[in-house]
């Protein structure tokens, strides 16, 4: 069998990131020929899977919600389909290439991979809404995955799932060690073609992290920037700050979170439950971008339903108030948590769908 991914390439990367590692699953536990497409960010996560990931070089094709099928990138796509032959495609946050791979392809089942936000989302406007969830009906095969459960949508007509989300696998490899003195930051994909609220945000998270880092000499923060505009901007802040070490390009899960005692993040949906499996004391931070700061505020009350060692900040909280909820962390006693990920769920899901196993 063959398949091909399709995953949109820019903040928040998760989309890219488990899309690939579903791909990759697949290929090595039911053989099966795969080829992934992205874009911007997106590439640097193909990096650490030997994949066949092809890239979208141009950014006029890409729009607020992805890939634009009637452009020369999108119709790209469209003839690879024809020449690869796929049996079926996995889609996530590629709205407008659910529509157009159905109407062009009738007999190709499609599967949309999909966060709670995308069905559910009360912060966005109506007939942005609906739209969303027209495109995505169009799917045979919905699944979503994500920190709540939603119930399938009236207009769904086909399978729909949903289902916890699902995770690197070299998470479930990392072992963890509360008696080091590593802090580590993570600020996501990067900030390519986000918004301007976006990268202040960001930065916002990296310069309260070296207010920390300032105020506890003792521990070793490490901040994994993402991309090199929040690179740069950070270096100029941390050259005489011994005990801050940057990092430029996105890295593998096991560089990032072996012996970490806590995370400093923004608040998206992979990272919280990639902490939740790991079980490591996290503060985290909701932007304040509209649509996106209101999902990321409902990640954070979601996970800490599973965990009390997460603690929720907000981007506008003062220094003393997050050298408080620091302090806090580092005294609270892990509980073991009962979230799980939904890795085995969505394989299952796949076999049944796709292979009748």
């Amino acid at each position: 069998m063959k398949a091909i991914g399709i995953f949109r390439g820019f903040p928040g990367l998760g989309r890219v990131v488990a899309g690939i590692e579903i791909l990759d699953q697949l290929k090595k536990t039911l053989n099966i020929q795969v080829k992934a497409i992205t874009y911007l960010q997106g590439m640097e996560i193909g990096k650490y899977n030997h994949l066949s990931v092809e890239c979208i070089d141009n950014i006029n094709d890409v729009s607020s919600i992805g890939i634009i099928p009637v452009s020369v990138s999108g119709e790209k796509i469209i003839d690879e389909i024809e020449t690869f032959k796929p049996d079926f495609v996995l889609i996530d946050g590629e709205p407008l290439m659910v529509s157009t791979i159905k109407l062009r392809f009738p007999s190709i089942k499609v599967v949309a991979i999909l966060n709670p936000f995308d069905i559910e989302n009360p912060h966005n406007k109506l007939s942005s809404q609906l739209f969303f969830k027209d495109c995505y009906s169009k799917a045979d095969i919905a699944i979503v995955h994500g920190l709540w459960k939603i119930a399938k949508p009236e207009n769904f007509p086909n399978s729909f799932y949903s289902i916890n989300t699902f995770v690197r696998a070299q998470i479930n490899k990392i072992e963890k060690t509360i008696s080091s003195n590593r802090i580590v930051c993570i600020l996501g994909g990067g900030t390519v073609n986000s918004n301007q609220i976006f990268l202040e945000n960001t930065i916002a998270i990296a310069n309260k992290t070296i207010c920390l880092a300032i105020n506890y000499p003792e521990y070793n923060f490490e901040i994994f920037c993402g991309c090199l505009i929040i690179y740069n901007t950070v270096l100029q802040k941390t050259s005489e700050i011994s005990n801050v070490k940057l990092f430029q390009e996105i890295a593998p899960p096991e560089t990032i979170f072996n012996s970490a005692k806590a995370i400093i993040s923004r608040a998206g949906r992979n990272t919280i439950s990639e902490i939740l499996v790991l079980n490591i004391p996290s503060l985290l931070f909701a932007t304040n971008c509209d649509v996106r700061g209101s999902e990321q505020t409902e990640n954070i009350s979601a996970a800490q339903k599973f965990s009390n060692i997460i603690i929720c900040l907000n981007i506008n909280d003062e220094d003393l108030t997050i050298n408080d909820a620091f302090t806090n962390l580092l005294s609270k006693v892990s509980q073991e948590n009962n979230w799980f990920s939904g890795n085995e769920d969505l394989l299952q899901i796949l076999r049944k769908e796709l292979l009748c196993i």
